[in-house]
């Protein structure tokens, strides 16, 4: 496993090839999604591939693939890499679990490689052997095995299993990392506001509720019984008043709650561009982590944006941090 002088200086080495906000902010103030694809081609987005702009996926999905497989080779530890690749081994074990109790293809269901091939994984899942998974895995895998056969496997009760299970795998891949740690509580907290807001329903908000945050159960209570102004006012002085905030910007208004889709996937690149993590630990190797994962998003965004007409200032608003260059980490 290389150590953490090599990933940080491979990671700061790759900087160079980010797209930037310099160029995220050409690619919206151009007239067509076609143009847009030039700009990405400056970069090399997409391993060289040569596709349409209607085909975007295939580039992002081909850069993800990409950058699963610098994490793979790149991380200080196991446990690191692990916590960066968590998102796509439980949505590659949630869609093997379907695949095997469906009897249909993994494949289309399945997304970028993380830690475990996907081969394995439908390997290991198709013969009910969990043994080679983390413990919360191997729960929600069990969970998930028994609400197929009593017949209540709901897509929206097989996700939450594998939801939750994966945001209890980070907290425990975050140890005593107070870095790490933040990031996990920042997400779980983000992920339980929205999950309250849209439930509605105290009991059904615990039910889906995950783990590793710090947002108490009255908070949680008031997210899904009260009012806005009666959450605004409650939540003045909560840890996660920012988030809530944002959160409410959309959901007062009746809304999808992008405002905190934002807030969340942001919340990583905010802690890492203050000065006191620039250089600690495997903070570069982190950073260019989580600066590739939020150029993918943005990419998304402003493609898709361009293609169905929405305004500059729009796609503006739904942008996630982004990569400044040299003089940007501190802002």
């Amino acid at each position: 496993m290389p150590n953490s002088i090599y990933a940080n200086a491979r990671a700061s080495a790759l900087e160079a090839t980010l797209l930037g906000a310099e160029r995220l902010a050409r690619m919206i103030d151009c007239t067509s999604a076609e143009d847009a694809m030039k700009i990405l081609q400056e970069v090399n987005f997409g391993e060289g591939l040569s596709v349409p702009a209607s085909e975007i996926e295939q580039l992002v999905e081909a850069e993800e693939r990409s950058l699963a497989a610098f994490i793979r080779e790149s991380s200080p530890s196991h446990g690191l890499m692990r916590f960066l690749l968590a998102k796509y081994d439980y949505h590659n074990a949630e869609a093997a679990m379907r695949a095997k109790h469906l009897r249909t293809d993994l494949r289309p269901m399945a997304g970028t490689e993380g830690a475990y091939p996907l081969a394995l994984l439908e390997e290991k899942i198709s013969a009910d052997d969990y043994t080679a998974f983390p413990a919360p895995l191997r729960e929600a895998l069990a969970a998930a095995d028994e609400a197929f056969v009593v017949g209540g496997a709901t897509g929206r009760k097989v996700n939450a299993l594998f939801t939750r299970a994966m945001f209890a795998d980070l907290a425990a891949l975050a140890g005593k990392d107070a870095l790490l740690c933040e990031i996990v509580s920042a997400k779980a907290d983000a992920a339980n506001i929205g999950v309250a807001l849209r439930a509605r329903n105290t009991a059904l908000a615990a039910e889906m509720a995950v783990s590793g945050g710090r947002l108490t159960r009255e908070e949680m209570r008031v997210l899904a019984e009260e009012s806005a102004d009666t959450i605004r006012e409650k939540s003045r002085f909560s840890p996660r008043r920012e988030l809530i905030a944002a959160a409410l910007e959309d959901f007062s208004e009746d809304r999808p709650l992008t405002a905190l889709e934002r807030a969340a996937e942001s919340y990583a690149l905010v802690l890492l561009k203050k000065e006191r993590y620039s250089d600690e630990g495997n903070a570069p190797f982190l950073r260019y982590c989580y600066y590739k994962f939020a150029e993918l998003c943005n990419v998304k965004i402003v493609m898709s944006c361009l293609s169905n007409g929405v305004d500059r200032a729009t796609v503006r608003a739904r942008l996630r941090e982004s990569y400044e260059g040299q003089n940007g980490y501190h802002r």
